[in-house]
């Protein structure tokens, strides 16, 4: 290694080649001079402390100018000291390597790859964050380091559905609730459907599943029989609404009462009940179902009030305006899978509609629940138009 190429590194007054100097490029630089170019103070401090701690602090100044250190003259010394770093025995220094280059477009496949394979403390953001690593790559570490390394694995932003195949194949509980719950996962509809079937006891799985955008349609089916079940509502049961049962839940509706006061808390006591419900996570959309189903009013608006953290008074318009695209962006930020939003609709639409209908019963068709999941993840999947109604 040329002295020009140490001096293009380490600025003007840097000594030479570091071959064989590999203590003297491990410096300890602090958090502060992240951001400073690698210079000769630099090699003064690892010569006065060749510490762990030193060296790791050098890892991550070194990780962070990555890319300006290998776009010149500097490429060779870059990637020597690259090499010196990932070989180091102390994981510590290696770990923060890994934190300071696991984004780097112009990280070697081969130092990602080694750095993927290595102690989890090291491999994991790697493994979550690097652009540089393939399908191939990363479903060889999933086949070999089951657990931990997998589990990085199903956090990346984007999963394509082979590669979210491969993780669900592992059945290892703990990675398919990631994966299920990682929106940025592709998923094909037999891995949806086998993750349904092998999980079915796993309320963990069951939730983030339920959450999960553009489910099939086999999926919303089962889920609202699922959830009909589990409420005793045949309404929901039957997608059928008698005359009566219409008139009863729209009477319920324009008819609420205001809520009895807790003297003590001064708030409604419906409130008080279900804000302390809340807080201990207790509290969840197919309550609000519940109340529906009941007739309480009262309690499907504090409940949605509550679960998307909006004034009352607001959740109380969008669950009863014209417009159900507010009540989409209700239960989008109240956290509503498509199959409790669905359930939801079907039981408003239904009583609107057996309330004004002449016949004795209503039924909502197949075209209809599939347009409103439809409507629902488009619009819960758009943060701009979910913020335009809560403006």
């Amino acid at each position: 290694m040329s002295a020009q190429a140490s001096r293009d590194l380490f600025a003007a007054d840097a000594p030479g080649a570091v071959a064989g100097r590999r203590r003297a490029q491990l410096v300890a630089t602090g958090a502060k001079a992240a951001g400073q170019p690698l210079s000769r103070s630099d090699v003064e401090a690892l010569q006065a402390d060749p510490s762990p701690a030193s060296r790791a602090a050098l890892a991550t100044k070194f990780g962070r100018q990555f890319d300006q250190l290998v776009g010149g003259r500097t490429r060779p010394l870059a990637e020597a000291v690259l090499q010196l770093l990932v070989r180091d025995g102390e994981p510590k220094v290696r770990q923060a390597l890994a934190e300071a280059v696991a984004a780097r477009p112009n990280l070697p496949v081969a130092v990602a790859a080694r750095l993927a394979g290595d102690d989890w403390e090291v491999a994991r953001p790697i493994l979550e964050l690097s652009p540089v690593l393939d399908d191939d790559a990363l479903s060889a570490i999933v086949r070999t380091h089951a657990g931990r390394h997998a589990l990085a694995v199903a956090a990346r932003t984007h999963l394509s559905e082979r590669l979210s195949d491969r993780l669900a194949e592992t059945n290892e509980p703990d990675v398919v609730a990631v994966l299920v719950a990682n929106a940025g996962a592709e998923l094909s509809t037999a891995t949806l459907r086998r993750i349904d079937e092998d999980f079915r006891d796993d309320r963990r799985i069951q939730d983030r599943l339920i959450r999960r955008p553009n489910l099939p349609a086999a999926l919303i089916d089962r889920f609202l029989a699922a959830i009909a079940e589990r409420l005793e509502w045949q309404t929901i049961r039957t997608r059928r609404m008698s005359k009566v049962e219409a008139r009863q839940l729209i009477a319920a509706v324009r008819d609420r009462a205001s809520a009895a006061t807790d003297p003590e808390q001064g708030e409604p006591a419906l409130e008080h009940r279900l804000r302390a419900r809340r807080a201990s996570g207790d509290l969840g959309p197919e309550d609000v179902l519940a109340y529906l189903r009941d007739g309480e009013t009262g309690g499907v608006e504090t409940g949605l009030a509550l679960l998307a953290e909006v004034d009352p008074s607001r959740a109380r318009e969008l669950l009863h305006g014209a417009d159900r695209r507010g009540l989409a962006a209700l239960c989008a930020r109240a956290d509503f899978g498509a199959p409790h939003y669905v359930a939801l609709r079907l039981a408003l639409d239904l009583a609107e509609q057996g309330f004004d209908s002449a016949e004795l019963e209503v039924a909502y068709p197949p075209e209809t629940v599939t347009f409103v999941q439809k409507q629902y993840d488009l619009i819960r999947g758009d943060g701009a138009q979910i913020a335009f109604w809560f403006a």
